[in-house]
């Protein structure tokens, strides 16, 4: 990879530059931005960006090896500065040759090498997990709920969850693993990954292998007009619990939703990072968003400022746009991605937080 310490001291000494706080004229469709300086960025002082820095890398290294006009997503002034990934090439230089756990260098990185843009409309924050489940890589006593990978036959890549549940693709599809009930199958597929704990005390990694091309519905709110649920209380939790607490209706409030999830095999992977995003590099704890890539290009470092659900304390940090999410439009939402095990899914599963983005977009280079 490029890297060398010429870049590095590029990277650090490039001037400093404080906009003042302006709007952007921006084309029609495209998110309200304003430009705003990095030190008036809210917790920027206290955040470790070294942190944030070391998943930009991740994601450079995926960027690095696409076609330099592959398309990143954005529009307007992102999709200008940041939506193609050749226009990632000098900063992504920059940031590998910057000392890994040195936060005063990454903090000057991003300072200097970014012109961060506020976002000037709200965004509603969600989070996401790795949910951890037993199961075991054949059918056995326990354990008989399958999870498909994506069939072949384009046919059966289309049924809906009812006709899955149903038996439509018995012996007709891979099978990823089994687990030991059809709710934590349900839920994992919310998700999109997870751990299945096997009976041998390893854990198989598995992640998002397609979609039946199926609408969806979201159960949370099918359950609140349902009266099984008050809308101040629906998260991954309570939703799980109810329906593991009432079988005789659980199977078919989830068949309201017709959307299958294929799930994959995914090799090992380390255990401190999570699957794959749709940028090809596996994801952060606390420093992965997923975004609306047509308005948030991929690869972007992205200043958060919103609250923990579980605290109310300011949970505000620089993470960076690596995956997508199919019901994310524009920038009126975002996920943050909390990594795996229970305080993960503690916290992932309440977040439902009222926030502001900022982006960081790259300095363009003199007569470029």
């Amino acid at each position: 990879m490029r890297s060398g310490f010429p870049l590095l001291v590029t990277a650090l000494l490039l001037p400093a530059c404080t906009p003042q706080s302006q709007a952007i004229l921006q084309p029609p469709g495209s998110p309200p931005l304003r430009a705003v300086s990095t030190d008036s960025l809210p917790g920027w002082t206290q955040d470790n960006t070294a942190d944030a820095l070391a998943a930009f890398v991740r994601g450079c290294k995926g960027i690095d090896i696409m076609p330099a006009d592959q398309s990143l997503g954005g529009v307007g002034l992102a999709g200008q500065n940041a939506g193609q990934a050749g226009l990632w090439q000098t900063v992504c230089a920059g940031a590998q040759a910057v000392p890994p756990g040195d936060a005063a260098a990454a903090k000057a990185f991003f300072s200097n090498n970014f012109t961060p843009y506020a976002i000037d409309e709200p965004t509603l924050i969600n989070g996401y997990f790795e949910p951890e489940y037993p199961g075991s890589k054949n059918a056995a006593p326990g354990y008989s709920v399958p999870l498909y990978a994506r069939p072949a036959d384009p046919a059966l890549a289309n049924l809906p969850r009812a006709a899955i549940d149903n038996g439509a693709l018995t012996h007709k599809a891979p099978v990823t693993a089994y687990l030991t009930d059809p709710v934590d199958a349900f839920m994992l597929q919310i998700e999109g990954a997870g751990r299945i704990l096997l009976p041998d005390g390893n854990v198989l990694r598995v992640g998002f292998d397609g979609q039946n091309g199926q609408p969806y519905a979201s159960i949370g709110r099918i359950m609140v007009s349902d009266g099984y649920l008050d809308p101040g209380e629906v998260n991954f939790q309570t939703i799980s619990a109810w329906l593991k607490a009432n079988p005789d209706k659980s199977q078919a409030l989830m068949e309201q939703n017709p959307r299958y999830v294929f799930l994959r095999p995914l090799g090992a992977l380390p255990d401190n990072l999570g699957a794959p995003g749709t940028l090809g590099v596996p994801l952060t704890a606390d420093r992965t968003l997923a975004v609306d890539k047509t308005a948030i290009p991929l690869g972007t470092p992205v200043f958060l400022a919103t609250t923990d659900p579980v605290t109310d304390q300011p949970l505000d940090r620089l993470v960076i746009a690596q995956d997508t999410d199919g019901g994310l439009h524009g920038v009126s939402q975002a996920d943050l991605f909390f990594g795996a095990g229970p305080e993960a899914e503690a916290t992932a599963g309440r977040m439902h937080q009222q926030g502001t983005l900022y982006l960081l977009l790259p300095k363009q280079a003199p007569n470029s």
